[in-house]
């Protein structure tokens, strides 16, 4: 299977073990995005932000699993979110799991949109859908 992971660039040592994670178990990561080099500010470096918000949407789309360190906020994290919703709405994928706390969960209104399945952890998701 493919996966798609997001979280805050704050929490890139959690991401980068996530991927892994996912890769011991004899799976893919669509996009090691915690590898491109920081641009901020975006508005100075235009065009890598253009790149890689191409490059992000192309992961989500490719993976068969989406995975969200939700987050109380974080721009980036919701775009990609609800890129992932969008996509799993039209045509069925990628499945999305979501890991945080009941006050992480409570942060947007789409964290309860019915296609989102929340877990405690990144092995508890591989457990799931590695069995189905």
């Amino acid at each position: 299977m493919k996966f798609f992971v997001t979280g805050r660039s704050t929490s890139y040592e959690r991401v980068k073990q996530t991927f892994n994670t996912i890769e011991q178990a004899g799976q893919q990561v669509t996009l090691r995005w915690t590898d491109l080099p920081m641009i901020k500010p975006y508005n100075v470096n235009a065009h890598k932000a253009a790149e890689y918000s191409l490059q992000q949407i192309k992961g989500i789309e490719e993976s068969d699993v989406f995975v969200i360190y939700a987050h109380t906020d974080g721009t980036g994290v919701f775009t990609e979110f609800g890129a992932a919703l969008a996509l799993s709405q039209f045509r069925g994928t990628p499945k999305i799991y979501a890991i945080g706390d009941d006050a992480v969960k409570s942060a947007a209104m789409f964290h309860y949109h019915p296609l989102v399945i929340w877990k405690d952890s990144i092995e508890d998701i591989l457990s799931e859908v590695l069995q189905t």
